[in-house]
Protein backbone atom coordinates (compact mmCIF):
# COMPACT_ATOMS: atom_id res chain seq x y z
CA UNK A 1 0.00 0.00 0.00
CA UNK A 2 1.79 3.39 -1.27
CA UNK A 3 1.76 6.22 1.20
CA UNK A 4 -1.93 8.93 0.93
CA UNK A 5 -1.20 11.57 -0.88
CA UNK A 6 -0.74 14.30 2.02
CA UNK A 7 1.74 12.40 3.69
CA UNK A 8 5.41 13.79 2.21
CA UNK A 9 8.14 12.83 1.78
CA UNK A 10 11.58 14.79 3.02
CA UNK A 11 14.59 14.02 5.09
CA UNK A 12 15.08 15.02 9.03
CA UNK A 13 16.93 17.95 7.63
CA UNK A 14 14.05 19.69 6.42
CA UNK A 15 11.81 19.54 9.97
CA UNK A 16 14.52 20.44 12.01
CA UNK A 17 14.05 23.52 14.05
CA UNK A 18 14.76 27.31 12.73
CA UNK A 19 17.41 27.82 15.32
CA UNK A 20 21.02 27.20 15.55
CA UNK A 21 23.14 23.73 16.51
CA UNK A 22 19.15 22.22 15.78
CA UNK A 23 21.08 19.21 14.26
CA UNK A 24 24.25 18.60 15.94
CA UNK A 25 26.58 16.49 17.35
CA UNK A 26 28.31 16.14 21.11
CA UNK A 27 32.23 18.03 21.24
CA UNK A 28 35.21 16.65 19.89
CA UNK A 29 37.04 13.94 22.53
CA UNK A 30 39.45 16.29 24.10
CA UNK A 31 36.70 18.39 24.72
CA UNK A 32 34.51 16.28 27.67
CA UNK A 33 36.22 13.38 29.29
CA UNK A 34 35.57 11.90 32.66
CA UNK A 35 37.84 14.41 34.39
CA UNK A 36 34.82 16.87 33.31
CA UNK A 37 32.29 14.80 35.79
CA UNK A 38 31.32 16.05 38.82
CA UNK A 39 28.78 15.52 42.33
CA UNK A 40 26.94 18.77 41.70
CA UNK A 41 23.68 18.73 42.09
CA UNK A 42 23.45 21.93 39.69
CA UNK A 43 25.20 20.35 37.08
CA UNK A 44 24.26 19.69 33.76
CA UNK A 45 23.59 15.82 32.92
CA UNK A 46 25.52 14.57 29.84
CA UNK A 47 23.48 11.84 27.79
CA UNK A 48 25.59 9.32 26.99
CA UNK A 49 24.61 5.68 25.26
CA UNK A 50 23.50 4.30 28.50
CA UNK A 51 21.01 6.68 28.52
CA UNK A 52 19.09 6.01 25.11
CA UNK A 53 17.63 2.09 25.00
CA UNK A 54 17.64 -0.09 22.10
CA UNK A 55 13.81 0.29 21.94
CA UNK A 56 12.87 -0.70 25.23
CA UNK A 57 12.29 3.16 26.75
CA UNK A 58 12.84 6.49 24.85
CA UNK A 59 15.70 7.49 27.77
CA UNK A 60 17.34 6.34 31.35
CA UNK A 61 17.75 8.97 33.25
CA UNK A 62 19.36 6.74 36.45
CA UNK A 63 22.48 6.49 34.43
CA UNK A 64 23.26 10.25 33.98
CA UNK A 65 26.22 11.91 34.83
CA UNK A 66 27.11 15.43 35.46
CA UNK A 67 29.37 18.64 34.47
CA UNK A 68 30.00 22.22 35.79
CA UNK A 69 27.52 24.35 34.28
CA UNK A 70 30.16 26.62 33.11
CA UNK A 71 31.94 23.61 31.13
CA UNK A 72 28.33 23.05 29.77
CA UNK A 73 28.22 26.93 28.68
CA UNK A 74 31.75 26.43 27.16
CA UNK A 75 30.06 23.63 24.89
CA UNK A 76 26.73 25.69 23.81
CA UNK A 77 26.62 24.35 20.47
CA UNK A 78 26.68 20.47 21.87
CA UNK A 79 23.52 20.96 24.40
CA UNK A 80 20.32 19.69 23.88
CA UNK A 81 16.69 20.11 25.26
CA UNK A 82 13.90 18.27 26.53
CA UNK A 83 11.98 17.33 23.08
CA UNK A 84 15.43 16.86 21.17
CA UNK A 85 15.63 13.18 19.43
CA UNK A 86 18.97 11.74 20.71
CA UNK A 87 20.83 9.35 17.93
CA UNK A 88 24.29 6.92 18.75
CA UNK A 89 27.11 8.05 16.52
CA UNK A 90 29.59 5.84 17.37
CA UNK A 91 28.60 2.60 18.47
CA UNK A 92 25.64 0.88 18.76
CA UNK A 93 24.48 3.42 15.82
CA UNK A 94 20.90 1.89 15.91
CA UNK A 95 19.78 3.50 19.30
CA UNK A 96 17.56 6.39 19.16
CA UNK A 97 16.16 8.66 22.30
CA UNK A 98 13.89 11.16 23.19
CA UNK A 99 14.49 13.50 26.06
CA UNK A 100 11.71 13.37 28.29
CA UNK A 101 10.11 16.67 29.60
CA UNK A 102 9.40 15.51 32.98
CA UNK A 103 13.19 15.89 34.47
CA UNK A 104 14.59 18.65 36.35
CA UNK A 105 16.69 19.83 33.89
CA UNK A 106 16.23 22.18 31.30
CA UNK A 107 19.36 21.45 29.91
CA UNK A 108 21.43 18.57 28.90
CA UNK A 109 25.18 17.81 27.23
CA UNK A 110 25.82 15.46 24.24
CA UNK A 111 28.56 13.25 25.07
CA UNK A 112 31.12 12.72 22.08
CA UNK A 113 29.47 9.98 20.74
CA UNK A 114 25.63 11.31 20.59
CA UNK A 115 24.05 13.59 18.06
CA UNK A 116 20.63 15.50 18.52
CA UNK A 117 17.92 17.16 16.20
CA UNK A 118 15.39 20.32 17.16
CA UNK A 119 12.27 19.41 15.30
CA UNK A 120 10.40 22.35 14.11
CA UNK A 121 7.27 21.80 15.96
CA UNK A 122 5.29 23.20 13.15
CA UNK A 123 6.10 20.64 10.84
CA UNK A 124 6.83 17.59 12.93
CA UNK A 125 5.75 15.99 16.47
CA UNK A 126 9.64 14.57 17.81
CA UNK A 127 7.46 11.99 19.11
CA UNK A 128 6.62 10.68 16.00
CA UNK A 129 9.71 11.37 14.64
CA UNK A 130 11.32 9.15 17.43
CA UNK A 131 9.07 6.58 16.46
CA UNK A 132 9.85 6.87 12.56
CA UNK A 133 13.77 6.87 13.18
CA UNK A 134 13.04 3.20 14.76
CA UNK A 135 11.32 1.94 11.87
CA UNK A 136 12.95 -0.77 9.93
CA UNK A 137 13.40 1.88 6.70
CA UNK A 138 15.75 4.57 8.92
CA UNK A 139 17.04 1.21 10.29
CA UNK A 140 18.08 -0.62 7.13
CA UNK A 141 19.66 3.38 5.99
CA UNK A 142 21.37 3.90 9.33
CA UNK A 143 22.77 0.06 8.92
CA UNK A 144 23.58 0.86 5.16
CA UNK A 145 25.43 4.15 5.76
CA UNK A 146 27.65 2.97 8.76
CA UNK A 147 30.99 3.20 8.65
CA UNK A 148 32.30 -0.13 9.79
CA UNK A 149 36.01 0.32 9.93
CA UNK A 150 37.00 0.17 13.89
CA UNK A 151 33.90 1.21 15.83
CA UNK A 152 31.31 1.51 13.96
CA UNK A 153 29.91 5.49 13.61
CA UNK A 154 28.10 7.75 11.35
CA UNK A 155 27.79 11.35 11.01
CA UNK A 156 25.54 14.53 10.94
CA UNK A 157 25.84 14.82 7.39
CA UNK A 158 24.20 10.79 6.97
CA UNK A 159 21.74 11.89 10.21
CA UNK A 160 20.32 15.22 8.05
CA UNK A 161 20.01 12.99 4.76
CA UNK A 162 17.56 10.31 6.71
CA UNK A 163 14.71 9.51 5.12
CA UNK A 164 11.12 10.81 6.85
CA UNK A 165 7.78 10.33 5.75
CA UNK A 166 5.84 12.96 7.15
CA UNK A 167 1.52 12.82 7.86
CA UNK A 168 0.33 16.57 9.05
CA UNK A 169 1.00 16.93 12.22
CA UNK A 170 -2.57 15.76 13.87
CA UNK A 171 -1.76 12.08 12.20
CA UNK A 172 2.04 12.46 13.80
CA UNK A 173 0.63 12.89 17.20
CA UNK A 174 -2.24 10.07 16.60
CA UNK A 175 0.20 7.52 15.63
CA UNK A 176 2.82 8.42 18.31
CA UNK A 177 0.09 8.18 20.66
CA UNK A 178 -0.74 4.77 19.44
CA UNK A 179 2.70 3.59 20.44
CA UNK A 180 3.54 5.24 23.02
CA UNK A 181 0.33 3.29 25.23
CA UNK A 182 2.09 0.01 24.17
CA UNK A 183 4.83 1.42 25.47
CA UNK A 184 3.80 2.63 28.95
CA UNK A 185 2.68 -1.22 29.14
CA UNK A 186 5.68 -2.19 28.11
CA UNK A 187 7.39 -0.41 30.75
CA UNK A 188 5.18 -1.11 33.38
CA UNK A 189 6.29 -4.46 32.82
CA UNK A 190 9.77 -3.34 33.65
CA UNK A 191 9.28 -1.75 36.47
CA UNK A 192 7.18 -4.95 37.82
CA UNK A 193 9.91 -7.55 36.99
CA UNK A 194 12.87 -4.85 38.79
CA UNK A 195 10.70 -5.00 41.36
CA UNK A 196 10.55 -8.91 41.51
CA UNK A 197 14.56 -9.04 41.20
CA UNK A 198 15.28 -6.07 43.90
CA UNK A 199 12.74 -8.63 46.29
CA UNK A 200 15.16 -11.36 45.10
CA UNK A 201 18.04 -9.32 45.70
CA UNK A 202 17.08 -8.60 48.98
CA UNK A 203 16.43 -11.94 50.09
CA UNK A 204 19.58 -13.45 49.10
CA UNK A 205 21.32 -10.40 50.83
CA UNK A 206 19.87 -11.36 54.04
CA UNK A 207 20.24 -15.44 53.80
CA UNK A 208 23.94 -15.14 52.02
CA UNK A 209 25.41 -12.01 52.49
CA UNK A 210 23.94 -11.37 56.08
CA UNK A 211 23.66 -14.81 57.42
CA UNK A 212 20.48 -13.52 59.26
CA UNK A 213 19.02 -16.94 59.43
CA UNK A 214 22.04 -18.44 61.51
CA UNK A 215 22.66 -15.41 63.46
CA UNK A 216 18.73 -15.07 64.70
CA UNK A 217 19.09 -18.49 65.63
CA UNK A 218 22.23 -18.03 67.55
CA UNK A 219 20.54 -15.65 69.55
CA UNK A 220 17.41 -17.51 70.09
CA UNK A 221 15.01 -16.33 67.37
CA UNK A 222 13.66 -17.41 64.09
CA UNK A 223 13.66 -15.28 60.99
CA UNK A 224 10.78 -14.35 59.38
CA UNK A 225 11.59 -16.11 55.84
CA UNK A 226 12.53 -18.95 57.65
CA UNK A 227 10.03 -22.11 58.07
CA UNK A 228 9.71 -24.46 61.22
CA UNK A 229 11.13 -27.26 59.16
CA UNK A 230 14.85 -25.40 58.21
CA UNK A 231 14.73 -23.77 61.62
CA UNK A 232 14.83 -26.87 63.07
CA UNK A 233 18.51 -28.16 60.84
CA UNK A 234 20.03 -24.82 61.40
CA UNK A 235 23.44 -25.15 63.47
CA UNK A 236 23.65 -21.65 65.17
CA UNK A 237 27.35 -21.34 64.89
CA UNK A 238 29.49 -19.48 63.12
CA UNK A 239 33.40 -19.69 61.77
CA UNK A 240 36.08 -17.70 60.91
CA UNK A 241 38.42 -17.61 57.85
CA UNK A 242 40.78 -14.40 58.15
CA UNK A 243 38.41 -11.47 57.68
CA UNK A 244 35.52 -13.73 56.51
CA UNK A 245 32.93 -14.73 59.29
CA UNK A 246 30.25 -17.58 57.93
CA UNK A 247 28.14 -20.32 58.95
CA UNK A 248 29.82 -23.72 60.40
CA UNK A 249 28.42 -25.67 57.44
CA UNK A 250 29.17 -23.52 54.81
CA UNK A 251 32.51 -23.87 52.44
CA UNK A 252 34.70 -21.24 51.08
CA UNK A 253 35.10 -22.05 47.36
CA UNK A 254 36.01 -20.55 44.02
CA UNK A 255 32.76 -19.01 41.91
CA UNK A 256 33.93 -21.49 38.85
CA UNK A 257 33.45 -24.71 40.73
CA UNK A 258 29.46 -24.13 41.55
CA UNK A 259 28.44 -24.03 37.87
CA UNK A 260 29.72 -24.76 34.45
CA UNK A 261 30.69 -21.73 32.71
CA UNK A 262 29.36 -22.73 28.85
CA UNK A 263 30.57 -19.61 26.12
CA UNK A 264 28.02 -18.82 23.76
CA UNK A 265 28.98 -19.57 19.44
CA UNK A 266 30.35 -17.10 16.96
CA UNK A 267 28.21 -16.53 14.07
CA UNK A 268 28.89 -14.94 10.57
CA UNK A 269 26.64 -13.59 7.72
CA UNK A 270 26.69 -17.32 6.35
CA UNK A 271 25.65 -18.11 9.21
CA UNK A 272 22.16 -16.43 9.21
CA UNK A 273 18.70 -17.01 7.50
CA UNK A 274 16.03 -15.26 7.06
CA UNK A 275 14.09 -13.17 9.64
CA UNK A 276 11.50 -16.14 11.12
CA UNK A 277 13.61 -19.42 9.89
CA UNK A 278 15.77 -21.37 12.82
CA UNK A 279 16.69 -20.15 16.06
CA UNK A 280 16.88 -16.71 17.06
CA UNK A 281 20.22 -15.72 17.75
CA UNK A 282 20.88 -14.19 21.51
CA UNK A 283 22.69 -11.08 22.26
CA UNK A 284 23.32 -9.05 24.72
CA UNK A 285 20.34 -6.97 22.73
CA UNK A 286 18.06 -9.29 23.11
CA UNK A 287 18.89 -10.12 26.27
CA UNK A 288 17.79 -6.68 27.13
CA UNK A 289 15.05 -5.96 24.64
CA UNK A 290 13.57 -9.16 23.89
CA UNK A 291 13.00 -10.49 20.13
CA UNK A 292 12.72 -7.80 17.88
CA UNK A 293 13.31 -7.37 14.07
CA UNK A 294 16.72 -6.39 14.41
CA UNK A 295 17.81 -9.89 15.79
CA UNK A 296 19.17 -12.42 13.68
CA UNK A 297 18.44 -16.39 13.17
CA UNK A 298 20.10 -19.45 12.32
CA UNK A 299 18.99 -22.96 11.17
CA UNK A 300 21.50 -24.76 12.27
CA UNK A 301 25.15 -24.60 13.57
CA UNK A 302 27.68 -27.63 14.06
CA UNK A 303 28.23 -27.47 17.99
CA UNK A 304 26.53 -24.31 18.57
CA UNK A 305 25.30 -23.43 22.22
CA UNK A 306 21.82 -24.06 22.51
CA UNK A 307 19.26 -22.00 25.06
CA UNK A 308 16.21 -22.11 26.16
CA UNK A 309 12.96 -20.91 28.98
CA UNK A 310 14.71 -20.74 32.39
CA UNK A 311 18.50 -20.53 31.68
CA UNK A 312 20.81 -18.60 33.41
CA UNK A 313 23.31 -16.40 31.67
CA UNK A 314 25.75 -14.01 32.23
CA UNK A 315 27.11 -11.34 29.71
CA UNK A 316 30.69 -11.28 30.20
CA UNK A 317 32.10 -8.90 27.54
CA UNK A 318 30.97 -4.98 26.29
CA UNK A 319 30.40 -1.92 27.75
CA UNK A 320 31.30 -2.39 31.47
CA UNK A 321 28.33 0.27 32.08
CA UNK A 322 25.69 -1.16 30.18
CA UNK A 323 26.73 -4.88 29.22
CA UNK A 324 28.00 -6.54 31.92
CA UNK A 325 25.18 -8.38 33.77
CA UNK A 326 23.51 -11.48 34.88
CA UNK A 327 19.84 -12.25 32.80
CA UNK A 328 17.34 -14.71 33.21
CA UNK A 329 16.19 -16.28 29.56
CA UNK A 330 12.37 -16.82 29.52
CA UNK A 331 12.31 -17.00 25.60
CA UNK A 332 12.12 -20.00 24.22
CA UNK A 333 14.93 -22.21 22.07
CA UNK A 334 17.33 -20.13 20.72
CA UNK A 335 21.09 -20.01 20.02
CA UNK A 336 23.87 -17.81 22.35
CA UNK A 337 25.59 -15.77 21.11
CA UNK A 338 29.78 -15.18 21.63
CA UNK A 339 30.59 -13.26 24.85
CA UNK A 340 27.61 -14.31 26.88
CA UNK A 341 28.16 -17.86 29.15
CA UNK A 342 25.37 -20.24 29.80
CA UNK A 343 25.58 -20.57 33.44
CA UNK A 344 24.81 -24.46 33.61
CA UNK A 345 24.03 -25.31 37.96
CA UNK A 346 24.50 -28.77 38.73
CA UNK A 347 21.25 -29.22 40.00
CA UNK A 348 17.75 -26.93 38.71
CA UNK A 349 17.66 -26.14 42.27
CA UNK A 350 20.76 -24.29 42.88
CA UNK A 351 19.50 -21.60 39.44
CA UNK A 352 17.61 -19.05 42.34
CA UNK A 353 20.82 -19.22 44.75
CA UNK A 354 23.19 -18.60 42.06
CA UNK A 355 21.21 -16.02 40.20
CA UNK A 356 21.68 -14.14 42.95
CA UNK A 357 25.08 -15.13 43.79
CA UNK A 358 26.47 -13.10 40.29
CA UNK A 359 24.36 -10.25 40.62
CA UNK A 360 25.79 -9.44 44.44
CA UNK A 361 29.18 -10.07 42.70
CA UNK A 362 28.38 -7.86 39.88
CA UNK A 363 30.78 -4.57 41.02
CA UNK A 364 33.94 -7.24 41.32
CA UNK A 365 32.50 -8.27 37.79
CA UNK A 366 32.77 -5.06 36.47
CA UNK A 367 36.29 -3.97 38.39
CA UNK A 368 37.39 -7.23 36.45
CA UNK A 369 36.26 -6.00 32.88
CA UNK A 370 37.66 -2.14 33.63
CA UNK A 371 40.79 -3.22 34.43
CA UNK A 372 40.94 -5.06 30.65
CA UNK A 373 38.70 -2.29 28.91
CA UNK A 374 40.12 -0.95 25.61
CA UNK A 375 38.24 1.24 23.26
CA UNK A 376 35.06 1.44 25.59
CA UNK A 377 35.03 -2.45 25.79
CA UNK A 378 36.19 -5.02 28.83
CA UNK A 379 35.40 -8.47 29.41
CA UNK A 380 35.91 -10.80 32.33
CA UNK A 381 37.35 -14.36 31.88
CA UNK A 382 37.25 -17.73 33.71
CA UNK A 383 40.14 -16.86 35.23
CA UNK A 384 39.19 -13.91 36.93
CA UNK A 385 36.28 -15.85 38.08
CA UNK A 386 38.60 -18.23 39.41
CA UNK A 387 40.24 -15.64 42.03
CA UNK A 388 36.63 -14.67 43.34
CA UNK A 389 36.19 -17.04 46.31
CA UNK A 390 32.65 -17.87 47.61
CA UNK A 391 31.07 -18.51 50.93
CA UNK A 392 28.89 -21.75 49.47
CA UNK A 393 25.96 -22.98 52.06
CA UNK A 394 25.01 -26.66 52.07
CA UNK A 395 22.44 -28.06 49.79
CA UNK A 396 19.59 -27.79 52.26
CA UNK A 397 19.71 -23.50 52.71
CA UNK A 398 20.10 -23.63 48.71
CA UNK A 399 16.77 -25.70 48.30
CA UNK A 400 15.36 -23.31 51.07
CA UNK A 401 15.92 -20.45 48.95
CA UNK A 402 14.66 -22.07 45.75
CA UNK A 403 11.23 -22.61 47.50
CA UNK A 404 11.14 -19.07 48.92
CA UNK A 405 11.76 -17.27 45.70
CA UNK A 406 10.29 -19.75 43.31
CA UNK A 407 6.79 -17.72 43.09
CA UNK A 408 9.23 -14.30 42.27
CA UNK A 409 10.89 -16.34 39.57
CA UNK A 410 7.26 -17.20 38.37
CA UNK A 411 6.18 -13.46 37.88
CA UNK A 412 8.89 -13.03 36.17
CA UNK A 413 8.20 -15.35 33.75
CA UNK A 414 4.91 -14.46 33.15
CA UNK A 415 6.25 -10.53 32.90
CA UNK A 416 8.41 -11.49 30.42
CA UNK A 417 6.14 -13.25 28.18
CA UNK A 418 3.43 -10.38 28.58
CA UNK A 419 6.45 -8.05 27.38
CA UNK A 420 7.26 -10.25 24.26
CA UNK A 421 3.66 -10.03 22.92
CA UNK A 422 3.38 -5.82 23.75
CA UNK A 423 7.09 -5.76 22.10
CA UNK A 424 5.73 -7.89 18.75
CA UNK A 425 2.16 -5.54 18.74
CA UNK A 426 4.02 -2.27 19.10
CA UNK A 427 7.00 -3.21 16.34
CA UNK A 428 4.41 -4.71 14.09
CA UNK A 429 1.87 -1.82 14.67
CA UNK A 430 5.26 0.51 14.40
CA UNK A 431 5.81 -1.21 10.64
CA UNK A 432 2.40 -0.56 9.59
CA UNK A 433 1.58 2.52 10.43
CA UNK A 434 4.62 4.21 9.32
CA UNK A 435 4.30 2.35 6.16
CA UNK A 436 0.14 3.35 5.66
CA UNK A 437 -0.31 0.03 5.41
CA UNK A 438 -2.68 0.83 8.45
CA UNK A 439 -4.28 3.85 9.29
CA UNK A 440 -5.71 4.53 12.26
CA UNK A 441 -9.55 5.59 12.92
CA UNK A 442 -9.83 9.44 13.45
Amino acid sequence: MSAPAHWVRCTLDAIKADSDNAIAGGPFGSDLTQADYVDDPDGVPVIRGCNLGHGERRFYPDKLVFVHPHKADALRRSQAYPGDVIFTQRGTVSQVGLVPDDLPWRRFLLSQSQMKLTCDPARADPEYVYYWCRSPEVQRYVENWTIAAGVPHTNLSTLRQTPLLLPPLAEQRDIAGALSALDRRISLCDDQRAVLVQVIDLLFRTWFIDHAPTADKENGLRHPTVDEALYSRLAPAFTVDGDRRFPLAYRLLPLTELAEFQNGSAFGMTDFSPAGEGLPIIKIGELKQGITRQTRYCVARDNARRIDRGDLLLSWSGNPDTSIDTFLYFGGPAWLNQHIFKVATKRPEDRAYMFGLLRSLKPRLLAFARAKQTTGLGHVTLKDMRTVVVEYPPVMMRDAFDALTAPYFAKIGACDELRASLVATRDELLLRLMSAEARLRP
